[in-house]
């Protein structure tokens, strides 16, 4: 991307957040909902790739009950997009009000251990909002994230990200920095539902194939002794969102490192699939989670 490119990109990014934010809430969201059933209804890659994990996850479901949960889904990431943009005029109190925090004492009680603490969770949901409230809830928020390639856009968001006391940390030799996160006692917070390349990911299986997962999570958690809390956010209303905590992820410590990882990993596999699987309308099915899965074939995303 030249310059001119990154720059018109930017200021097309920031007409459409004046547009979002200029308009009323329920039109905005109507209006969010009428571009996103458009863009699933033209269909494209992304859309097959829906539909091909979702037919992996629900077998039994019929292709239109399928369908539906990827029309849905459109819906829900246009409705996130739509609350990251809308949210950087809103007040801390607004965000308290919208976001409800549940079981925020298991989070309290990891953090007493006074190693910090790894929260694991998944592009599901308005993420962008509970990255915004954690931070209010008294939560010393570290966000490990893939920068954006244009780097006016990249600067907009982190200002937006940040600006309840949110660290970010972008991925290029993060590990240190994260490790220091967690002797300073911060949560550092992984979304872990995305493809690894398999010269850095490991097999751990997900709806039944094994797909290639970044083992970051498990290995950073063994080595730090920072105990691992799966989170989540869901959407109950249109305005209204609920934050969870889960229970502590239990790591098994064998001594061999190269096990403890692997079954760490698959365990985070395990409790993200219980999560979509409670409102799989709100996760992101359009990524190619499964590319190069060896129990699945080569054409699985294929037209």
């Amino acid at each position: 991307m030249t310059q001119l490119q990154a720059r018109l990109e930017y200021y097309y990014y920031l007409a459409n957040v004046g547009v979002v934010r200029a308009l009323p809430e329920n039109a905005a969201r109507r209006l969010a909902r009428a571009v996103a059933l458009r863009m699933f209804a033209h269909g494209g890659r992304r859309q097959e790739a829906a539909l091909a994990n979702l037919a992996l996850a629900y077998p039994d479901l019929s292709e239109a009950a399928r369908c539906e949960i990827a029309r849905e889904s459109w819906v829900q990431t246009a409705w996130g997009m739509l609350d990251a943009a809308r949210s950087r005029a809103w007040s801390f109190e607004e965000l308290r009000r919208r976001v409800r925090i549940e079981n925020p004492e298991r989070f309290e009680k990891a953090l007493a251990r006074g190693r910090g603490a790894v929260i694991l969770t998944l592009h599901f949901g308005s993420i962008e909002l509970a990255m915004l409230t954690l931070p209010l809830a008294g939560i010393p928020l570290t966000v490990v994230g893939r920068p954006l390639p244009n780097p006016w856009i990249r600067r907009h968001m982190a200002q937006q990200r940040t600006r309840t006391g949110a660290q970010l940390l972008e991925h290029h030799d993060v590990a240190p920095r994260i490790l220091r996160a967690l002797r300073q006692g911060r949560c550092v917070a992984f979304l872990n539902d995305q493809y690894a390349r398999r010269t850095g990911g490991i097999l751990a299986p997900l709806f039944g194939a094994r797909c290639y997962t970044a083992p970051g999570v498990a290995l950073l958690a063994l080595r730090s002794g920072a105990p691992v809390l799966p989170f989540y956010i869901v959407r109950e209303a249109r305005d209204r969102h609920r934050a969870v905590f889960l229970p502590e992820l239990v790591l098994e410590r064998s001594g061999d490192v190269h096990r403890d990882v692997a079954t760490a990993t698959a365990r985070t596999n395990e409790i993200l699939e219980s999560i979509i699987r409670l409102h799989p309308e709100q996760w992101l099915w359009s990524h190619r989670r499964f590319r190069h899965s060896p129990d699945l074939p080569a054409d699985f995303y294929a037209a």
